[in-house]
């Protein structure tokens, strides 16, 4: 048996290691609470579910149209018939197959070009024909009028009519669900610079945070657990308004899309290198869940910054309007001055350096940027966020009343 001076020893450390456990974990609640308790934030995701549903509503099924031998159909019935004819052509994508899309059903005329409701009988018009007549076909040599499918001489349609891309029916899982989650992105974001502005400056202001310093595990433990408080509340706001409009995506467009080789559902993916951008003929879904797992990481990086920030500033009010200038001002000047500059060096470092910020982080994703130059971003911003973090803990364990 173990000497009785041993088995104290031991139990003394177990219960000690389960104090301290005990202790982390309620401070960690209890930041949480205080984080997800405030009006504020319950009321911005509240209005942020109100303009998903309404944008979705209006902007998402409100486009959605198709052409039934001059029949117009809207929403959801042109949703349900466009499904039905992508399954027909569905699989690898051929030149034999666009030519019977366009003999079944002809070129498919912009929406514009149509007066509205129904047309003359004979007209058909469906996501299928329109991403032939508009992907496939020769209208880009032709001042936008289509008369063949494209030849061999174009080198982008040739590349998706090679048999080594998976068709099928595209709508919503494109640029439509980019879009959408990108405006749901910036909600998050600022859902995130508000929920994590007052974290440690809203101590510094009500003088709290010279009296937690002073405790057994202040010093030690209060600032962890504020972090992990608050990157557990950005990360589930984040995947709460993602599953939710991934859900809606799916009751409204299926998951038909999600097979479809990303490459025809994201054009600026197929570059004819594998090592340049990764291999364009993956899915539609396996794209996405990457490209919604930066998004992820952009938002934990925009929370860590603005701890940082927060540890730095005493007023709630500063460290709000600061966290919010780091997060805009890049994007503001990278579109008004950056996109505009010749390509010189100094501007394309300065355009790498501003797209590994979490504005820009997750849409290199879907566009030709470099594999390598996106794995360089995820680092640059994994060591913007531990950085924060760390400098963070420091700034706010070293804290003293008056200074």
């Amino acid at each position: 048996p173990m000497p009785a001076k041993y088995s104290l020893t031991w139990k003394t450390l177990i219960s000690m290691s389960q104090k301290t456990g005990r202790c982390a974990d309620m401070l960690f609640r209890n930041e949480l609470y205080k984080i997800c308790s405030r009006k504020i934030l319950i009321a911005g995701a509240l209005l942020g579910f109100l303009f998903m549903a309404a944008y979705v509503q209006m902007s998402v099924l409100g486009t959605e149209s198709a052409f039934d031998n001059g029949t117009c159909l809207r929403r959801t019935d042109a949703i349900q018939y466009n499904r039905e004819i992508a399954r027909r052509y569905a699989g690898p994508l051929t030149r034999e197959k666009a030519e019977a899309v366009i003999a079944e059903f002809g070129w498919y005329i912009n929406d514009d070009d149509l007066d509205t409701g129904d047309t003359a009988p004979g007209y058909y018009a469906n996501s299928t024909s329109r991403f032939v007549t508009i992907r496939l076909s020769n209208s880009r040599s032709q001042e936008g009028v289509p008369t063949a499918i494209a030849g061999t001489d174009d080198n982008y349609a040739a590349e998706m009519m090679n048999g080594e891309y998976v068709y099928g029916y595209i709508g919503g899982w494109d640029n439509t669900f980019s879009e959408m989650h990108m405006m749901i992105l910036w909600i998050v974001s600022a859902l995130v610079i508000i929920s994590c502005a007052p974290v440690f400056s809203e101590e510094y202001a009500g003088q709290a945070a010279g009296i937690l310093l002073t405790t057994q595990n202040g010093r030690t433990k209060t600032a962890a657990a504020k972090i992990l408080a608050a990157f557990a509340w950005a990360g589930g706001i984040y995947l709460l308004f993602t599953l939710l409009l991934a859900g809606a995506f799916l009751s409204i467009y299926g998951s038909d899309g999600l097979a479809v080789s990303a490459g025809l559902s994201f054009p600026d993916l197929i570059t004819g290198n594998l090592f340049w951008n990764g291999d364009p003929k993956r899915t539609t879904g396996a794209v996405l869940l990457v490209y919604l797992l930066a998004g992820l990481f952009s938002v934990l990086v925009t929370a860590a910054i603005t701890l940082y920030i927060s540890s730095v500033k005493k007023s709630s009010f500063s460290t709000l309007l600061w966290s919010a200038a780091a997060y805009l001002l890049p994007a503001a000047l990278y579109t008004v001055f950056l996109v505009e500059m010749g390509p010189g060096r100094i501007v394309m470092l300065l355009r790498m350096l501003f797209n590994c910020l979490p504005f820009f982080l997750p849409f290199h994703e879907l566009t030709s940027w470099p594999f390598a130059y996106r794995v360089g971003s995820y680092l640059i911003s994994g060591i913007i966020l531990v950085s924060a973090c760390l400098f963070g803990c420091r700034k706010y364990c070293r804290y003293q009343v008056g200074k």
